[in-house]
């Protein structure tokens, strides 16, 4: 099944909020949330990593390096189950590119992991905020954040970069990805954000 495949044509779209760790996106989500409601629009608000049956295996698979498969083909699954399940709009935290910058950080070859996620990217739109690396650095040494592998040993500076890599292999390959600054204040850029998701949620009809 590909991600012009005639079944998932019926799939509800589904906004993706992506960006380094630290960078702010469960605070955005939430301030998102809070106007979209306000506005009367209709979602389901979810996390690739923390929503459904996958979370624990999810979590417990990042917390060692030694079956990087295993994860990949984990959070694929989380996917597939978001977006069978769905019956209405979904605005999720993390997405494919958060795969195609951690899995291949543990080894993975970048053409497989998207080869494996494609199909999942129909009637998908992703925000990938981004920041530079000090201010990232800066960033995260005001928030707390969930130890695991990852964290412990990818740089700031490679992981801002794999993003910017993954963000631009998803644009070359026709996905509505849409980079967004994320260096200002958080209730500006939620403004923003909800304006631009608002009419996608709205085009199933959902609203």
């Amino acid at each position: 099944m590909f991600a012009d495949d005639p079944r998932t044509a019926s799939w509800f779209p589904i906004v993706a909020l992506e960006g380094p760790s630290g960078i702010g996106k469960s605070t955005l989500l939430h301030l998102i949330s809070d106007r979209l409601i306000r506005d009367g629009i209709r979602f389901e608000q979810c996390s690739n990593n923390d929503s459904g049956r996958w979370s624990t295996v999810i979590r417990e698979l990042a917390s060692a390096p030694d079956r990087p498969l295993t994860l990949a083909l984990a959070t694929a699954a989380a996917r597939a189950e978001l977006r069978e399940g769905a019956h209405r709009p979904q605005l999720c935290d993390r997405f494919v590119v958060s795969t195609l910058v951690y899995q291949r950080f543990a080894g993975l070859p970048l053409e497989y992991l998207y080869a494996t996620n494609r199909p999942l990217l129909a009637a998908s739109v992703t925000f990938v905020l981004r920041v530079d690396a000090a201010p990232l650095l800066a960033r995260r040494g005001c928030r707390a954040r969930k130890p695991d592998w990852f964290k412990d040993r990818l740089g700031v500076d490679e992981e801002v970069g794999l993003y910017d890599q993954a963000t631009a292999l998803l644009t070359a390959n026709g996905h509505d990805v849409r980079v967004m600054d994320a260096s200002g204040d958080e209730v500006t850029l939620a403004a923003q954000l909800a304006a631009e998701i608002a009419p996608i949620l709205q085009r199933s009809g959902a609203s």
